[in-house]
C-alpha cells in the first residue's frame, strides 16, 4: 500500500525524473558558469568601489546558519515563479559573481579560485544545485502552464521546493561552519576586511 501510494506521489509530472535530473545538472553547471563569466568582466572604478562596499556590509555581518538559510531561501523562491523567475535568479548570480570578481581584483586572489574554494569546500556546490533544483522546476512549471497540464506537476513543485530547502539547509550549515572556523583563525576580520 505504501509503495503504491508514494509511486503515485513520485509520478513522472509533465516529463520524467532522469531528464529533470540532467536539467538540473545542467542548469547547475550553467549557473556556474554565468558566475565565472560575470567575475571575469571588467569593471569601471565606480562599480568596483560600489561592490567593494556591499561586500564589506556582507563581511562585517555575524550571520547565523537561519539568516544563511533564509537569504538563499528566499532567493530561491523567486527562481520558482513560473516564466519570470529563471530572469531574477540568473540576475542573483550575475551580480553574485560581480561581487566576487570585485573581491577577487581588491585581494589580487583569482575568481576562479574563489569558485573553486565554494565548490571544494561543498556548500557551494549544494548551494548551487539547489538553485539548479529550482530553475529546472520553474522552467518545468512554466512550460506546464503552456501546455495547460499544471495539474501533473503541482507535486513536483512541492517535492522541488522541499529538495531545495534540504539542500540550501545542508549547504548553509556547512557555510556557517566555515566561517566560524576560519574565524577561529583568523580572529580580527577587520584586517581582512580593510585589505579589501
Amino acid at each position: 500500500m505504501v509503495t503504491l501510494r508514494s509511486s503515485r506521489f513520485f509520478s513522472s509530472g509533465i516529463i520524467d525524473i532522469k531528464k529533470r535530473i540532467i536539467l538540473t545538472v545542467i542548469l547547475t553547471i550553467l549557473l556556474f558558469t554565468v558566475l565565472y563569466i560575470s567575475s571575469m568582466m571588467p569593471f569601471s572604478s565606480e562599480e568596483l568601489d560600489s561592490l567593494l562596499k556591499q561586500a564589506e556590509e556582507i563581511l562585517k555581518k555575524n550571520f547565523t546558519i537561519l539568516d544563511i538559510f533564509l537569504n538563499n531561501f528566499t532567493v530561491s523562491l523567486l527562481i520558482f515563479i513560473p516564466v519570470v523567475g529563471p530572469i531574477v535568479g540568473g540576475y542573483a548570480i550575475y551580480v553574485t559573481g560581480r561581487i566576487m570578481g570585485a573581491l577577487a581584483t581588491s585581494t589580487g586572489i583569482p575568481s576562479i579560485l574563489l569558485i573553486s574554494i565554494a565548490i571544494i569546500t561543498f556548500y557551494g556546490l549544494v548551494e548551487f544545485l539547489a538553485y539548479g533544483t529550482a530553475f529546472a522546476e520553474s522552467i518545468i512549471f512554466s512550460y506546464s502552464i503552456f501546455k495547460r497540464e499544471i495539474k501533473r506537476e503541482y507535486r513536483w513543485v512541492l517535492i522541488s521546493l522541499i529538495v531545495t530547502a534540504l539542500l540550501l539547509l545542508v549547504a548553509a550549515t556547512i557555510e556557517y561552519l566555515l566561517i566560524q572556523f576560519f574565524g577561529q583563525l583568523y580572529p580580527e576580520p577587520d584586517k581582512i576586511i580593510a585589505k579589501i
